[in-house]
Formats: structure tokens, C-alpha cells, sequence
């Protein structure tokens, strides 16, 4: 019974349950009302509603790799948190495919989508390879959770191959477009797999700790051990996206791009440089090299989110705002945007919650509990 929870989660799932509300609210109003709710225009055709579903999305194809460690390349130490990283990548994928499709405006596009098949366009590829995904991904975890290993293996192979290619694809929709110069190249479909796997990465380690942190469970030594493994992994990956990011100012200064000025010195410059720079991959980097405890991981992550949804904040928004004839372009979100992105967020963690309370989403561990007792807690 609901009356029976503890506060602190009759709480949270109070305050989901409202922004939810709020969310749906502005469902029906957009599907009312049309895209004339958003902030979009003929110059600026992509809204928020396209940053959430970008980061959302790698976020899950990123929790969908972490759980493959575990399930189809057999690197045992991760089969403790392949269970709840499938699960959550269900979670968030679920709201982030439906944010996509209120982008539309209309719920028959949907279906136009499907019967209307353009095999050219990369845009169309991803929405079939993510629908794809989404049906493996619930299958996976039905074999995980009804216990046919045979089916989880054979599962866990189409999801690693399903993650790479949706969240590659995802980036070629950006990567293709010649008059764009902020998203054209090979290197950013790359640059969204990096991307997936430390915002993955980094969602994990918050959605686990703060899980255990608020029912007041104890952490096994072996859990805590893969969450501080995990951080040092991430550590590593922020370092990569640093030197990406360099070759990629160095490139656009090169060609001499005006959206070099935009990241340099324009009007994201205080973001890019703040945010997303500092914020989002110095600081956790620093802060994953020292001691990794529970608190310092989940501050870390929560950093690293919030610079990688401001650089897909950047990367859709400001690579549009330079126009191919050297206009400057002007967007506001609009708080039907912000209000469907909360809600699909509170809807992830309704959803979470749910499997937290109806599954048992960590492995189950064959340590001795003498040698677990014998271990020090606290992992370094």
C-alpha cells in the first residue's frame, strides 16, 4: 500500500506523479493545439523536445552497453549491475521515444513513419533501429528475469549491436548535413557512442546509490567495488571527450566556420566553457581520480549529466542558429518543451521505481559473507 511507504519515497513519488501531470497536460495541448506550443521555426526547425530525446536516448543505449559487459562479453564483474542497467535503459528510452513523437505534433505521422518508409534517410533508419531495440531490450530482460540464459545471451548480442548502431545513426542524422558545420564530419557519430556510454555510465552510478541510499540497504562489497570500477572507467572516457573536443574547436578554426565563434567566444561561449567544459568533464575527472566514494561518484555523475545535456543543448540549438548565409537564427524553449521533458523524466523514474519495488534488479552474488565481512567497506 501506497500509506505504507517510506516518506522519503511517498515523496518522490508524489512530486513524479505531479510533473507527470503537467507533462500530460501538455501532450494533450500539443496534440490539440499542433506544434505551434513549441518554440520552432523555419530556421531553428528542432526544439528541446529534440535535445531530451538525443540525450535521453544515448543515455539509454549507454546503460544497454554497461549491461552487455556483463551479459554478452562475459566480463563477470559487471553481472552484478547488468540487471538494473537494463532495466533502467528500458525506463528511459520508453518517455524518450514518446517526447520524439509529440515533436511531431501528431500521433498518424507515427503511423506514416511506419508504412512510409524513406530507406535514404538516415532520420528513418534510427526511428526503426530504436523501435527494433526497445522490443529486444524488453525481451532481454524478460529472459533475464524469468531466468533462460540461452535467450539472454542471444538477446544481449542484437542490443550490443542495436545500441552501437541507433546511437551511431542518431549521430549521422547530424553528421550528413554538408551546410551545418557545427554537426558535419565522421567524428560525431563516434563522438554520440563516447557520449552514450559516459552518460549511461554516469546515470547508473546515481540511479544505484541514491536507490540504496533512500530504502537504507547495505551495499555488498562486490557492488560497491564495480560502482567505484565503473567511475574510474568513466574517468578515463571524460578524458577521451576532452581531446575530442579539442580537435574539434582546433578543426572549425581551421575551415574558418562561424560556429567556431559560437562555442569560442559567441553566445554559448559562457556554457560551452563553463558547463560543459569545466563542469561537466574537468571537475568530475578530478574528482573520480581522487577517492571514489558512494557520495563523490554520484556528485561526479551528476555533473557529468548536466554538462552532456547542455552540449546536446549546443550541439542541436547552436548548430542551427548559424545559417548557411551567415544569419544568426534566434530559439526560446517554451514551457510546453520544458514541461514534456520533466514529465518523460518523472515518467523514467515512476517506471524505475516500479521495477526497484516488483524486481530484484542486482545480480545475485556467490561471495562467502565471511570474505565480504572481511573486506573494508569503503573503496578507494
Amino acid at each position: 500500500m501506497v500509506v505504507n511507504l517510506p516518506k522519503k519515497i511517498l515523496a518522490i513519488i508524489l512530486v513524479a506523479v505531479a510533473t507527470m501531470g503537467i507533462g500530460i497536460f501538455s501532450m494533450v495541448n500539443t496534440l490539440v493545439q499542433g506544434q505551434v506550443v513549441f518554440g520552432s521555426t523555419d530556421q531553428v526547425p528542432w526544439n528541446l523536445l529534440i535535445v531530451a530525446y538525443v540525450f535521453l536516448a544515448l543515455a539509454a543505449s549507454g546503460m544497454c552497453l554497461v549491461s552487455t559487459f556483463g551479459h554478452a562479453l562475459g566480463f563477470e564483474r559487471f553481472e552484478i549491475i547488468s540487471k538494473r542497467s537494463l532495466y533502467l535503459a528500458i525506463s528511459v528510452i520508453i518517455p524518450a521515444l514518446l517526447i520524439l513523437t509529440m515533436d511531431l505534433g501528431r500521433l498518424d505521422r507515427v503511423f506514416y513513419f511506419i508504412t512510409s518508409p524513406n530507406l535514404q534517410a538516415p532520420m528513418w533508419w534510427m526511428g526503426a533501429t530504436y523501435g527494433i531495440y526497445l522490443v529486444v531490450l524488453l525481451f532481454e530482460f524478460y529472459s533475464v528475469q524469468t531466468g533462460n540464459e540461452k535467450a539472454v545471451k542471444i538477446s544481449s548480442y542484437v542490443t550490443l549491436c542495436g545500441a552501437v548502431a541507433a546511437t551511431s545513426i542518431l549521430g549521422g542524422i547530424f553528421a550528413t548535413v554538408f551546410t551545418r558545420p557545427l554537426w558535419f564530419g565522421g567524428a560525431l557519430p563516434l563522438f554520440f557512442v563516447l557520449s552514450a556510454l559516459i552518460t549511461g555510465m554516469a546515470t547508473i552510478l546515481i540511479a544505484t546509490i541514491l536507490t540504496y541510499k533512500i530504502t537504507k540497504e547495505s551495499m555488498s562489497y562486490r557492488l560497491k567495488e564495480i560502482l567505484s570500477y565503473t567511475g574510474k572507467a568513466m574517468a578515463i572516457l571524460l578524458a577521451v571527450a576532452l581531446g575530442f573536443h579539442l580537435w574539434r574547436l582546433i578543426t572549425l578554426f581551421y575551415v574558418g566556420a562561424d560556429s567556431f565563434g559560437i562555442v569560442l567566444n559567441g553566445l554559448y561561449s559562457t556554457v560551452f566553457w563553463g558547463v560543459v567544459i569545466t563542469l561537466g568533464l574537468i571537475i568530475p575527472l578530478f574528482i573520480l581520480m581522487r577517492n571514489r566514494t558512494p557520495m563523490k561518484l554520484v556528485i561526479a555523475a551528476s555533473l557529468v549529466l548536466i554538462g552532456m545535456f547542455v552540449d546536446k543543448y549546443i550541439t542541436v540549438i547552436g548548430g542551427q542558429l548559424v545559417q548557411p548565409y551567415g544569419e544568426v537564427a534566434t530559439y526560446t524553449g517554451t514551457f510546453a518543451e520544458w514541461s514534456l521533458i520533466l514529465g518523460g523524466i518523472a515518467g523514467s523514474i515512476l517506471i524505475y521505481m516500479f521495477g526497484v519495488k516488483m524486481f530484484n534488479l542486482d545480480a545475485h552474488t556467490h561471495e562467502d559473507p565471511k570474505v565480504i565481512e572481511a573486506k573494508p567497506a569503503k573503496i578507494s
